[in-house]
């Protein structure tokens, strides 16, 4: 009897030690930006000021109307497919990932670095030379890469923050 209520208790105690081990692994709150950013293409699907999930206007008072040209060329080059991407290539360096990114906005490439910090979200981003977008949404794009202070999402969904003057905005991006 005796050695029955050994094994019993060693039994239980494995299984309270293996019920715990999920509890004590999930505490990690670190993203794994590697997987986030790499291995995909991203495609843009928007542009929004923070806490907000509505496109922003760039295009002053004659708004997001289809009679606006320069709006309708916006939306035209955003549709367009090899618009408006990015691919980020790189790998863990030391707690923090980063290495090098090429895409286009509407009439031009863009390439550069990044570097980003799985705990804080921070996002630094560095683009190569000063390229220019004869588009405005282009433009608005070139500025969020250039200006980028974090990140958010996941593998479906990359948001970059940015400061434009008193402002944050954040382009939304979607595995292409």
């Amino acid at each position: 009897y005796k050695e029955m209520m050994k094994t019993i208790r060693k039994i239980s105690y494995l299984l309270l030690v293996i019920s715990i081990l999920p509890i004590l692994s999930s505490c990690n709150n670190e993203d794994d930006v590697v997987k986030i950013f790499t291995g995909k293409t991203w495609k843009m699907t928007f542009i929004a000021e923070e806490g907000s999930q509505k496109q922003y206007n760039f295009w002053g008072e004659q708004g997001m109307t289809s009679e606006n040209a320069a709006y309708k060329n916006s939306m035209d080059a955003l549709a367009k497919e090899g618009n408006f991407i990015l691919n980020f290539e790189g790998g863990d360096l030391n707690g923090t990932a980063g290495g090098s990114f090429g895409g286009r906005a509407s009439t031009t490439s863009v390439s550069g670095t990044w570097n980003a910090n799985g705990e804080s979200k921070r996002l630094d981003i560095t683009v190569e030379g000063k390229p220019l977008d004869k588009d405005v949404y282009g433009k608005a794009f070139i500025t969020g890469l250039q200006n980028a202070i974090r990140y958010g999402g996941d593998e479906n969904n990359l948001y970059i923050y940015y400061k434009d003057g008193q402002t944050t905005k954040f382009l939304a991006f979607h595995p292409q």
